[in-house]
């Protein structure tokens, strides 16, 4: 039943109610499948319907972990539908390590059924069933020629970087380029982890007229909001500026985090009985993240800060590497750690004095929790795992490294925009 944001709660049942309708609202370990939830990605979202809508043209959809790609996938089938006259057949596949071209187009026919007039009945069978050995490119395009006009197959390959098949990947090129050659009424979408396209697919020159490449970057800050704007009012719920602010700023363009935060930060509230999330909540909420994060993140943490020796700095310099300013990918220059470092030490620093930390983080003997890129004398850094970042943030503030003073590294020109209650 859903829950009723006009009625004050009065009864413990009322506020259980909402925890419940908060946990069902908010997604941090799934990626969303409800259009109403799914907030931001204009520029995505388009890419992908002038894709749907150009006859002989496919996807590529591609960035890094958790910054919402499955859910695009997800809910996408939604909104071409929306607006189309056509009805949008959606079949969606989760790829794996083991997958071949054939195992993985013979899951898609599995989704695709075929009738038959036998004996004057007819007959409804998988498509799969037709396909007992390997299947090929032009099996591939005569199946996907049989639906009508009326119809809009789309395909969606997820997690397509899983795969290490590297034929599985050049016959894919072969089947998107002969696809968009005979001008098959479908589209393909592909959707996988990656720097750009060529990591995905391979003979990409081959196919790249016919593919619309599209970069999920990380969340901006207006993005993030709407993810808020959207789920808190329908609990009846406010937030205040600050905690908006903290919310969106230690989520470093991640989803997901917001959905842990906001999650665990109306729960606070809730504890309290109070319809208005304040930054106490947010502070309480960071505190339940930290116990939440899984082992994995936790012992990540460990190894790449562990020292015998007094006085070492890995915890600050790190903590200093999360908290500059980056580019749309998560990348840092040393240049951008000075300042952050310089605030958390509170003394001025220079490169020289944490050069070997970002060295040695690259290393396996910390766990290499940075990876590294570039020319000599011009590398940049980002964390190993997106995920890694927001956390070391919020570890710094539960272990007191992160002054009020170092805060305002994060993201304090945006906090003025952010005081806005809802």
């Amino acid at each position: 039943m859903a829950l009723d944001v006009r009625k004050i709660p009065k009864t413990p049942e009322d506020w259980l109610a909402i925890e419940f309708e908060a946990n069902q609202l908010f997604s941090p370990a799934a990626p969303i499948n409800e259009a109403e939830l799914f907030a931001g990605r204009q520029p995505q979202v388009r890419r992908l319907l002038d894709a749907v809508s150009e006859r002989g043209r496919h996807a590529v959809l591609f960035g890094e972990r958790g910054v919402g790609k499955t859910s695009l996938a997800n809910i996408f089938h939604i909104l071409v539908g929306a607006i189309s006259s056509k009805a949008i057949i959606p079949i969606w596949k989760q790829c794996y390590p083991t997958d071949t071209f054939s195992s993985l187009w013979r899951r898609v026919f599995d989704s695709m059924t075929v009738d038959t007039h036998i004996d004057g009945k007819i007959v409804r069978s998988r498509v799969s069933e037709s396909y007992e050995d390997s299947i090929f490119p032009d099996d591939v395009v005569n199946e996907l020629s049989n639906f009508s006009l009326n119809h809009d197959p789309i395909v969606v390959f997820d997690e397509f970087d899983k795969i290490t098949d590297q034929e599985l990947k050049s016959l894919m090129s072969h089947t998107l380029k002969a696809l968009s050659d005979r001008g098959v009424n479908c589209t393909i979408l592909i959707v996988g982890v990656a720097e750009d396209i060529n990591v995905l697919i391979s003979e990409h020159s081959s196919v790249e007229r016919n593919l619309t490449e599209i970069k999920m970057p990380r969340m901006s800050p207006v993005e993030m909001n709407q993810i808020l704007d959207k789920i808190i009012p329908k609990l009846g719920m406010k937030i205040d500026g600050d905690s908006r602010w903290k919310i969106v700023t230690l989520s470093r363009g991640l989803p997901t985090y917001v959905h842990y935060l906001g999650r665990e930060a109306v729960k606070a509230a809730v504890s309290r009985r109070s319809l208005k999330i304040q930054e106490i909540d947010v502070n309480i909420a960071i505190s339940a993240l930290i116990e939440l994060s899984d082992q994995s993140t936790r012992s990540a943490y460990a190894e790449a800060v562990h020292s015998n020796k007094k006085n070492n700095l890995y915890k600050e310099v790190l903590l200093a590497c999360a908290i500059c300013n980056t580019d749309d990918e998560g990348r840092f220059t040393p240049s951008d750690v000075i300042e952050p470092l310089s605030k958390i030490l509170g003394k001025r620093v220079t490169i020289a004095n944490f050069q070997n930390h970002l060295n040695a983080f690259v290393e396996a003997v910390r766990g290499g929790i940075l990876e590294k890129k570039g020319l000599t004398r011009a590398f940049k850094y980002r964390f190993r795992e997106p995920k890694m970042q927001p956390y070391v943030i919020m570890r710094g503030m539960s272990d007191g490294f992160l002054s009020e003073d170092a805060l305002t590294i994060l993201s304090a020109p945006e906090q003025p925009r952010l005081f806005n209650d809802i």
